[in-house]
């Protein structure tokens, strides 16, 4: 996960740069300034911003919440402050924060500021029924999974197949599988149907990926696994795959 942070501070400059290595996560860009931090958000496309209220440069950290939450592809945002008068919190509501810490915090605070921020974002943003997955998170075009305690990122186009497995469903990559507690509809709605087809009722694949399709056997090959198709599903990937007769 790609964090940015704007903190005039040094102190909790030096304190949260610890405190975000210590989970895991990957501090792209720290800085003091508005101006700065804008560029931060244009130019590393982080997945989450921490914002400080009070910080140098022509804006305040409110004003640089909202250009981020208006901008076409706006992150969660998390305001620091030391202050802890209500006036400073009502005037944080109105750049919709998805969480809101009060200085000093430890790492384990931030932890969980983190994650309540990414369930609030993905409850928002990416799931129809107002339910909050439970150990992933969507976030434009990749997937945080939490492994131990960090989430981590996958790339969506790098996910080759996905497996269930008892109540739980496993996303294969060419490096890496991770197990998360999701069914396959639930993954299948928030996936490209451009590029992944469900070919059974325990698989879905990416169609990228695909190295050859049996017609005969009913079965496909790829990641050097072969994958059963099931009857219900055939037509349907026999139409989306492009074949020369």
């Amino acid at each position: 996960m790609k964090i940015i942070a704007v903190e005039d501070e040094l102190l909790f400059a030096n304190n949260l740069e610890i405190f975000i290595d210590r989970l895991g996560y990957n501090l792209v860009g720290m800085t003091d300034n508005s101006a700065e931090m804008l560029r931060f958000f244009i130019t590393l496309k982080p997945d989450l911003a921490i914002i400080d209220i009070n910080i140098k440069g022509a804006k305040n950290g409110i004003e640089v919440a909202k250009k981020i939450s208006e901008s076409e592809n706006p992150i969660p945002v998390i305001f620091i402050t030391s202050y802890k008068d209500k006036t400073y919190f009502e005037n944080a509501k109105t750049a919709n924060p998805y969480a809101y810490l009060i200085k000093p915090f430890d790492a384990n605070v931030l932890e969980h500021t983190i994650e309540l921020a990414f369930s609030r974002y993905a409850k928002t943003n990416h799931n129809e029924n107002g339910e909050v997955w439970r150990n992933d998170i969507l976030l434009r075009d990749s997937l945080f999974v939490k492994v131990g305690d960090t989430l981590q990122k996958i790339s969506i186009k790098d996910i080759i197949l996905i497996e269930v497995m008892g109540k739980n469903c496993t996303l294969h990559t060419s490096k890496n599988t991770f197990t998360v507690r999701m069914t396959l509809k639930e993954i299948a709605k928030s996936l490209p149907i451009t590029e992944f087809i469900q070919v059974h009722r325990s698989y879905i694949v990416n169609a990228n990926f695909i190295e050859n399709i049996n017609t005969k056997e009913n079965t496909l090959k790829l990641l050097n696994k072969t994958i059963d198709i099931s009857k219900n599903y055939k037509e349907n990937l026999l139409k989306r795959i492009n074949f020369l007769r």
